[in-house]
């Protein structure tokens, strides 16, 4: 009698391959990405959290006069409107020391005009007879609405 067939032996199974190590300019260019995805993502946030903070929404910048002591200047305040308002009611509050060369010795000054659509200048000529200056607040009221503009003036000697 004869043996059964053998059938071969499958060889010992073999340990599991290992990757090779990366090399040092794999390993640079590994750590760049990731440096810079991470640098990309502090960018994000940052500056999202600058858009968002109050620091980010500054008022624009306060117009500046000056004037030297009895000597008149005339400024023109420029109001925008986007269409014609009847009846705007306007205060004009000077610092003290300053005062309007066709109202002298008041300090508030009231009056009622009609703004057309677009741009409005608002000529006023102004003398300063004392002081250090201040702020002129202009103040347009319609109806319910009010708007304040502030022009800071600073008076020199002559």
């Amino acid at each position: 009698m004869t043996a059964p067939p053998t059938e071969p032996k499958s060889p010992a199974p073999a340990a599991p391959t290992q990757r090779p190590k990366p090399t040092l300019a794999q390993r640079v260019v590994g750590f760049t990405f990731i440096g810079a995805f991470g640098l990309t993502m502090l960018t994000v946030i940052l500056t999202g959290l600058y858009v968002r903070s109050p620091s980010a929404k500054r008022a624009p910048e306060t117009p500046a006069v000056t004037l030297t002591i009895g000597e008149a200047r005339t400024i023109n305040l420029v109001f925008g409107s986007r269409g014609a308002l009847e009846d705007v009611e306007f205060t004009i509050e000077l610092p003290p020391g300053i005062e309007l060369a066709s109202h002298p010795g008041q300090r508030r000054v009231t009056g009622r005009a009609a703004l057309a659509g677009g741009d409005n200048a608002f000529p006023l000529t102004l003398v300063a007879r004392s002081g250090s200056g201040g702020q002129l607040a202009a103040r347009l009221a319609v109806r319910d609405a009010q708007k304040v503009f502030v022009v800071d003036v600073t008076v020199v000697e002559p």
